[in-house]
């Protein structure tokens, strides 16, 4: 009798090591550990400047991470992640922002955006939905394009969200800055929706159509032949990673107080590519090239801020992305998890140690010492 994937996916012969719910968890978890302990000796013991840098790289991770669950599971890379993260952004705005504010920056906004006044968990709900909205009906056309076609397509959309945000002077602003909107992002939201996006990554990745979608990218017709769906998977994945992007967007619109067009476009879009490049295709790779490139950035900002030369830290990122395309075009961890790195590292040094040795006599320490008769009579 045939079984389902999902069935031979938590069957109980493979143990709990087969359960993919279980393994994306305890990763998840383990990812999550490592980026709260290091997240928060940083925040705790640094100046405010410092702290402000924290907290927009657990901004920048969520979009990041996002970006993961497309590009890094099926190999389309996407210029169009940071409009839904504008979008994200503007939606949780002007649901939260003050009627009087709005009154004045938008008085000619449809009615029910001018009366809303929101909490932050609804703001995120919004923010999350709109985004992932707008992101289905578009998947239908990125989801059945790759390559150059894929980029250039999704880069299309950023300039048109961009336009659309710029020219929406009725309920946008337009180009102006919309300012005014509270502040809801703290360190606690921040790193637990970080937390969140880890670990339905994680999910995503390790589940039957994030396995079906990572086939895609290493041989697509192969994975068509064997009934895999890749425009139905990409499909889910990319509205998953809207939604994530739009997570970010309202994070990040709670914690600067004002948002502006100009605020999501090439050179933000450029960083998140760079972060997720430099890391890898894994949810871990996307965490720790987050962490580097913000790291390297925060260092570039000061020098630039010490010596007056403004600009290095956008040609430095440049020279980075070109060359970790030319020595180590996978990231620094590639496609591996940190568990899986954790494993590997654990077999190699058990193989290289041998068996544990058992105890020994005094008699069987002076016979392994003395020579050996090889098959030819003579000693070794």
């Amino acid at each position: 009798m045939r079984t389902s994937p999902v069935a031979g996916r938590l069957g109980v012969l493979g143990g709990l090591g087969e359960l993919w719910v279980v393994r994306a968890l305890v990763s998840s978890a383990l990812i999550s550990g490592v980026l709260a302990a290091g997240v928060l000796i940083v925040y705790n013991t640094s100046n405010v400047v410092t702290q402000n840098v924290v907290m927009i790289f657990l901004i920048n991770l969520v979009v990041v991470v996002g970006l993961q669950t497309f590009t890094g599971n099926s190999g389309v890379v996407s210029f169009g992640h940071v409009a839904f993260m504008a979008i994200g952004a503007y939606a949780a705005a002007i649901t939260t922002t003050s009627p009087a504010i709005k009154q004045s920056l938008i008085p000619d906004a449809p009615g029910f955006l001018l009366d809303a006044e929101l909490s932050f968990i609804p703001a995120l709900a919004v923010a999350v939905a709109v985004s992932a909205a707008i992101a289905l009906p578009v998947g239908f056309v990125f989801a059945r394009l790759s390559g150059a076609a894929a980029a250039i397509a999704t880069l299309a959309w950023l300039v048109i969200v961009r336009t659309v945000i710029a020219n929406w002077d009725r309920v946008t602003a337009g180009t102006l800055t919309f300012y005014g909107i509270p502040s809801f992002t703290t360190l606690g939201w921040a790193l637990g929706l970080a937390i969140v996006a880890i670990t339905v990554a994680r999910l995503f990745r390790e589940s039957g159509l994030g396995l079906s979608l990572r086939a895609t990218s290493n041989d697509a017709l192969v994975a068509r032949a064997v009934g895999v769906s890749i425009t139905s998977a990409r499909l889910v994945a990319w509205v998953l990673s809207a939604a994530m992007a739009g997570l970010g967007g309202a994070l990040y619109a709670h914690f600067i107080l004002a948002v502006a067009p100009t605020a999501f476009y090439f050179e933000l879009t450029f960083v998140i590519l760079v972060m997720l490049i430099v890391g890898g295709r894994s949810v871990s790779a996307a965490v720790l090239g987050a962490a580097v490139i913000s790291v390297i950035s925060e260092l570039l900002r000061r020098t630039e801020s010490a010596t007056g030369r403004f600009g290095t830290s956008t040609l430095v990122l440049a020279l980075i992305f070109m060359i970790m395309m030319i020595v180590r075009p996978e990231g620094l961890l590639g496609r591996w998890e940190l568990e899986e790195l954790g494993v590997r590292g654990w077999r190699r040094f058990r193989s290289r140690r041998g068996k544990p040795r058992t105890a020994t006599t005094p008699a069987d320490e002076a016979a392994a010492a003395a020579p050996h008769e090889t098959p030819g009579g003579g000693s070794s």
